[in-house]
């Protein structure tokens, strides 16, 4: 009789141990694709340095490779300061991952930003005006921030690796516009913030002329934006053991009435690789 609880007690013990277990495991797979990507920013958030890797390639409808291309790295320090360098693309890939960032002869440009306040402000750009204007726009870290706020839809995707969680998150088009638009404005404010600086040295015929170059084409941009329609479409591949991203590729497609009238269409993709 004796013998025959102790085995119940032990069949019993068992039993709970394989609730528990299993129902810890419940637990994290039940987590929704709002959860983890919650948990992926509370990563983020809580680190106190970090690095990363992209690549970013357009393409336009009537091409049918890539028409421009560009690397970029980027570092986290301090846990509020990053610093953006773009590649030089004649640097093979081998070059480009084994040298650190402290290595000037490799880019073409760099940009250092702070976040206060929720925001990322620009503090200091070298080397190339036009390529210092976008680094802003392949901030990682402000992207998600951005996915964070907007509407959008959010999904697990099929095919993710083993021991990852990857997640499909689609921008509402009216938010996808509005996030371009302004990513796009902001980058010809600081190409007029630039041009400004660099015209107090020219004569007045030379202000002249830029400032109705820069007019011209912010004209142009405001047009083709009101009349585009935007989609936006995001992969945050996540760390189930971390939580930490391990990837975020993005593909952003716009359709626009160009100076002619005609229809055109770029797509832009991006992939950024993220180095705890």
């Amino acid at each position: 009789m004796m013998k025959k609880r102790e085995i119940c007690r032990g069949m019993a013990a068992l039993l709970w141990m394989s609730i528990y277990l299993t129902g810890c495991s419940l637990l994290q797979n039940d987590r929704n694709p709002e959860e983890w990507f919650k948990q992926t920013l509370g990563g983020l958030a809580g680190k106190d340095s970090f690095t990363f890797n992209g690549e970013a390639a357009v393409r336009t409808q009537s091409q049918k490779g890539f028409r421009e291309s560009l690397s970029y790295e980027g570092r986290l320090t301090e846990h509020d300061k990053l610093t953006i360098r773009s590649m030089l693309p004649s640097q093979p890939a081998e070059v480009k991952t084994s040298k650190p960032l402290n290595i000037k002869n490799v880019h073409a440009a760099e940009s250092g930003f702070r976040r206060q306040d929720g925001q990322w402000v620009h503090l200091f750009s070298e080397g190339s005006t036009t390529l210092n204007s976008s680094l802003a726009r392949f901030n990682p870290l402000a992207q998600l921030d951005a996915v964070s706020r907007l509407p959008k839809q959010m999904k697990e995707a099929s095919g993710a690796a083993r021991g990852t969680k990857v997640l499909r998150i689609e921008l509402e088009p009216a938010a996808a516009r509005q996030w371009l638009s302004e990513q796009l404005e902001a980058e010809m404010g600081k190409i007029r913030q630039q041009a400004d600086t660099g015209e107090q040295a020219g004569s007045a015929q030379e202000k002249r002329q830029l400032a109705d170059v820069w007019n011209k084409g912010d004209a142009q941009l405001k047009q083709m934006l009101d009349h585009s329609e935007v989609g936006m479409v995001y992969y945050l591949t996540i760390d189930k053991k971390t939580g930490f991203p391990v990837k975020l590729s993005s593909e952003s497609v716009i359709r626009y009435l160009n100076l002619h009238n005609q229809e055109e269409e770029e797509t832009l993709v991006n992939d950024v690789s993220f180095n705890p």
